[in-house]
């Protein structure tokens, strides 16, 4: 069943990401006893201290809110109804924050902005902010896995144990990890952790403390047997990353991402002093209005390291996830091995058809999509890249919550009609 709407949530948002994420939190706060506490007075004030010190929301001066077109045939595009498209969906959620980018398979690509970055000051969110990515984070540590499998640093067959030292690791590898199918439960399900990744705002989670969180659990199923989508797989793929290469997954992110690619708006931590970023609100886990989370980011960020921890911007993701699909970082061979799909029935992603390795595949307005979502408190995510007519479009927002499929099925119809 769908949790209940807040007034100002769009009537016709049929994404169960909102529904999803509210459901499993509170089961993992062991129902709305200790959210009532989390939502409390104390956990408020704490908030609001906090969250001044950490607006980053005016860094980097005047901001370009109007419409960019780039490439060959700039001329086709419709960017007047991509940009109306956008604000439309912005204004229907009580101007949350929007970054679109849409990249066409001739280079041509369009780019733009709604909503505010600081609702509270209604500052108007620019082409400049960064925004986090949430469990889009898993397209990028996938990658970076099949890029050290083809250097074979690594195998898909590897046994997990040969990095780390889990009970019950005994049959599990690195294919498994990859496409959800290992059973080990999800650790941001585990009470102990959500009421301090929400209690202590400030604490900088270590890749080894969720280590040992996710040992604490059994599994759920035996290894191989079906899929079941797991945050505590990313963030032992990011462990076995750093010890397979002797790299910090921050650095591994900047090397492929920013050095080799080019997309200097992506970070795992370490970003600028100077970097803007969108404030973080939350109007769907406790049902308490909207709620500005941005004195949380250390805790939200750290705590979801390599399933959810990047922070980027809508062209650098879309430019990612077009440059994965066009060969320019995975060879052909790799590239089909991502694309070995499970099935993937997922009642929080219900367009979700298939899941491979690190890679989703959704069918939405009856178009087979590959990419990934993402969802983290304060900021939700859709990245997706269709075959042919060539198109990879994503869409990042500043709530914990926004309606993936509908906007993304938006701007589709937009390309289909009007650029192909």
């Amino acid at each position: 069943m769908r949790s209940p709407r807040n007034d100002d949530e769009d009537p016709t948002d049929t994404d169960a990401t909102s529904s999803g994420t509210r459901r499993r939190v509170l089961r993992a706060l062991g129902g709305l006893g200790v959210a009532g506490v989390l939502a409390g007075g104390g956990w408020l004030r704490r908030t609001q201290y906090l969250h001044g010190d950490r607006d980053r929301t005016s860094l980097g001066g005047q901001q370009q809110t109007q419409p960019r077109v780039t490439g060959p045939n700039a001329q086709r595009v419709p960017s007047n109804r991509y940009q109306t498209e956008l604000d439309a969906f912005s204004a229907r959620r009580n101007h949350t924050g929007l970054q679109a980018s849409i990249r066409f398979g001739d280079g041509t690509g369009w780019h733009g902005v709604a909503g505010h970055a600081d609702h509270d000051r209604q500052r108007p969110l620019g082409a400049a902010h960064h925004l986090y990515i949430g469990s889009v984070t898993k397209l990028f540590t996938a990658t970076l896995v099949l890029r050290h499998v083809q250097r074979d640093v690594l195998s898909l067959s590897d046994p997990i144990d040969n990095w780390i030292d889990l009970d019950e690791a005994d049959g599990i590898t690195v294919r498994m990890l990859l496409n959800h199918t290992s059973g080990i439960p999800n650790y941001t399900e585990n009470p102990w952790f959500i009421a301090r990744y929400f209690g202590r705002p400030t604490k900088h989670w270590a890749p080894t403390e969720l280590v040992n969180i996710i040992r604490r659990d059994d599994l759920r199923f035996q290894p191989g047997m079906r899929h079941e989508y797991s945050n505590s797989n990313y963030i032992l793929l990011g462990v076995i990353l750093e010890r397979a290469t002797e790299t910090a997954y921050c650095d591994l992110i900047r090397q492929l991402i920013r050095d080799e690619l080019g997309y200097d708006d992506t970070y795992y931590l370490g970003y600028p002093a100077t970097v803007p970023i969108a404030n973080a609100y939350d109007e769907s886990i406790f049902k308490i209005g909207r709620r500005n989370l941005t004195g949380f980011r250390t805790s939200l960020e750290t705590g979801a390291y390599a399933a959810g921890g990047i922070l980027s911007t809508a062209p650098d993701v879309a430019g990612v996830v077009n440059d994965l699909f066009n060969g320019r970082i995975l060879d052909e061979a790799t590239l089909d091995a991502m694309r070995t799909f499970v099935d993937a029935p997922d009642e929080d992603v219900t367009t979700q058809e298939e899941y491979g390795l690190g890679l989703r595949h959704l069918r939405i307005d009856g178009k087979d999509l590959y990419g990934h979502t993402g969802t983290i408190p304060g900021y939700s995510v859709i990245a997706m890249h269709h075959d042919d007519p060539e198109y990879t479009i994503a869409v990042l927002s500043n709530v914990s919550t926004i309606d993936q499929a509908g906007i993304y099925g938006a701007l589709q119809r937009i390309t289909l009609e009007e650029y192909y």
